[in-house]
């Protein structure tokens, strides 16, 4: 089977035939092996701008559109400072693209905290544990597959997650040990 080189400084490329948008997400990681967490964002209920962008009232890591003249790694280093007023730079070690780049993101300045930077967007930043977010991403997909549709009254069901984040869960069921995104342990 052939395959075609694809410039990723194309933000609406083609593949498999289908011409599509690229988005990035990044994982930002604070702590050490069993309590390291991972932040995430929490987008408002709808506007004009969130119904065309993704599902409202949902959690993601920080994340976005690439821009035309970007490549995904520009772009996850601009959403950061854009979306949680952060610098940081890219790891590569999550670079296989599933409908977003997904990037764990090194913090540059240890003495810059996240904020919630776009308000018109987004409402609040958790930090949660990698393990226990995705046993709630877990939870609300079985919920959502189950003949009743009832969850468990914990926290999942406060908490919905952004599509891309259910597909990382299906994709890779065995990597909620935070030990598949820190190369070092």
């Amino acid at each position: 089977m052939a395959t075609t080189a694809v410039s990723t400084r194309d933000p609406a490329r083609r593949l498999y035939g289908v011409k599509h948008s690229v988005g990035t997400m990044g994982i930002l990681l604070r702590g050490d092996h069993s309590e390291c967490e991972v932040l995430l964002i929490h987008r408002r209920l709808k506007t004009p701008e969130i119904q065309s962008n993704g599902p409202p009232d949902s959690w993601w890591f920080p994340g976005g559109g690439a821009d035309a003249d970007e490549t995904p790694e520009e772009a996850i280093v601009r959403e950061f400072s854009e979306e949680v007023g952060l610098d940081g730079q890219t790891d590569d070690y999550l670079d296989k693209p599933w409908c977003c780049f997904l990037y764990v993101v090194e913090q540059l300045n240890p003495e810059q905290q996240p904020q919630v930077m776009e308000k018109h967007k987004h409402v609040a930043l958790e930090w949660i544990r990698w393990d226990k977010m995705w046993d709630m991403i877990k939870a609300g997909m079985a919920a959502c597959e189950s003949e009743t549709g009832s969850s468990s009254k914990d926290s999942a069901e406060e908490m919905r997650f952004f599509p891309t984040m259910h597909n990382m869960v299906k994709k890779y069921p065995n990597r909620s040990n935070i030990a598949c995104l820190k190369r070092h342990l």
